[in-house]
């Protein structure tokens, strides 16, 4: 096709994506996209912060380590008071006692950041999924705006050359001649803005998937998705962010009660023995070492808990409402912008074939002016353009709508 090569004349070449080792496709789908979406440096980022609740929870699960204490003394002077030996040695062991859960409401805490963890990746996921849709919408569409620019710029191309035979043969005037140069001189304007409109939306999209030098074309028609109807308020706390959010309440709840178990002062199980040289002589003891909390009772860190689960309370609240009312919007656009594409093809569309002839015999017959005939052609692009422009409104809105509602990459 003529628009294949064009836009592969303007686009030509493919990058290789930093860090892989196969090229990316020069051409893509939105199936395509959303998966560069999944393996995306921008995810990969966000994967790291499991890796790190992960780490934390390897952390909580461990047991405090026994501490070994030695030491020495001899007599320095006056009367041997403390021993009657030459050299006294002492040794330690000490064993901290978690008796109160610490250590469980730990790796609670821990396995609910873990949870969280995954659930902002998927909320990453979604949001990311969302903006490198639009923009291969955007692409698409801009790349069909080249496409009918270069239709309009061959058809008024066509009807220069019959108008200049016209002139020839003295039928039509050196005005209707010049009409049509300055008409197809303002076209192929309009078409190198196109062009380069479609080297910025391309170049976007490569940059929202952080793939330096790649300038991906775009291929596919921009046709309406199918999309299942369902309740907004009813799908609202299903999406990624309402779900992450959710985890991080659940996380922030849990670090109330890790906060409470930690007021506890632990114990400390402490053994050693003592012996002395020149006379050689031993003792052992047992003992018991805790912390008296008088001074710092760590209501402090049990109040910071309490407000962050109830700042996680907010968020999910705020998050979920968001999500609700994002979806009743985008469901609305998707209902309107469907209406407003059936309508246009149903009334508009199916007169646009017809539209071409009658101007040109119109014109043949001397039955209508220059004017009339640019008129009509220029109304029938202007038309294509609008049918465009409709289609493409529609495909974003139902991207994002999958987007949000964690569809669009899974």
């Amino acid at each position: 096709m003529k628009l294949a090569r064009v836009l592969c004349g303007l686009l030509a070449g493919a990058a290789v994506h930093a860090g892989a080792a196969e090229p990316l496709p020069p051409v893509v789908d939105l199936d395509t996209v959303m998966r560069l979406v999944r393996e995306s440096p921008r995810l990969a980022v966000e994967r790291q912060g499991i890796e790190q609740a992960q780490a934390d929870r390897i952390t909580a699960g461990v047991y405090p380590n026994p501490t070994v204490s030695y030491g020495q003394a001899r007599p320095s002077g006056g009367q041997r008071t403390d021993f009657d030996a030459r050299l006294q040695h002492q040794t330690t062991l000490q064993l901290p006692l978690l008796v109160n859960g610490q250590r469980g409401a730990r790796i609670e805490r821990a396995e609910r950041d873990i949870e969280a963890a995954r659930a902002r990746v998927a909320a990453g996921a979604s949001t990311q999924a969302a903006e490198a849709g639009a923009a291969f919408v955007a692409l698409l569409a801009a790349q069909e705006k080249t496409a009918l620019l270069v239709q309009a710029n061959e058809e008024i191309a066509r009807l220069q050359q019959i108008i200049s035979g016209r002139q020839e043969s003295g039928v039509a005037s050196r005005y209707d001649v010049a009409r049509m140069d300055v008409e197809l001189g303002g076209l192929r304007a309009k078409l190198i803005d196109a062009q380069a409109d479609v080297s910025d939306r391309s170049g976007m999209l490569a940059a929202l998937l952080a793939v330096p030098g790649w300038k991906p074309v775009a291929t596919g028609t921009l046709a309406p998705l199918p999309i299942e109807t369902v309740q907004p308020q009813s799908q609202a706390i299903a999406t990624p962010a309402a779900a992450a959010a959710l985890k991080e309440e659940a996380a922030a709840q849990s670090g109330i009660e890790v906060a409470q178990r930690e007021r506890w002062p632990v114990p400390s199980v402490g053994v050693g023995q003592t012996w002395t040289n020149d006379p050689y002589g031993a003792s052992t003891f047992v003992g018991l070492t805790m912390e008296i909390p008088i001074f710092d009772t760590r209501r402090g860190q049990l109040a910071r808990a309490r407000a962050d689960a109830h700042a996680a309370t907010l968020r999910r609240q705020l998050v979920t409402a968001e999500a609700a009312a994002n979806l009743q919007r985008l469901s609305d656009v998707v209902a309107v912008r469907s209406q407003a594409l059936e309508s246009f093809d149903r009334e508009a569309a199916s007169k646009l074939p017809p539209l071409k002839q009658m101007a040109e015999d119109a014109y043949r017959l001397g039955r209508g002016s220059i004017l009339e005939l640019l008129d009509a052609t220029r109304s029938r692009y202007e038309l294509l353009q609008a049918r465009r422009d409709l289609a493409a409104a529609l495909l974003e809105a139902q991207v994002r709508l999958l987007a949000l509602r964690g569809d669009a990459v899974r």
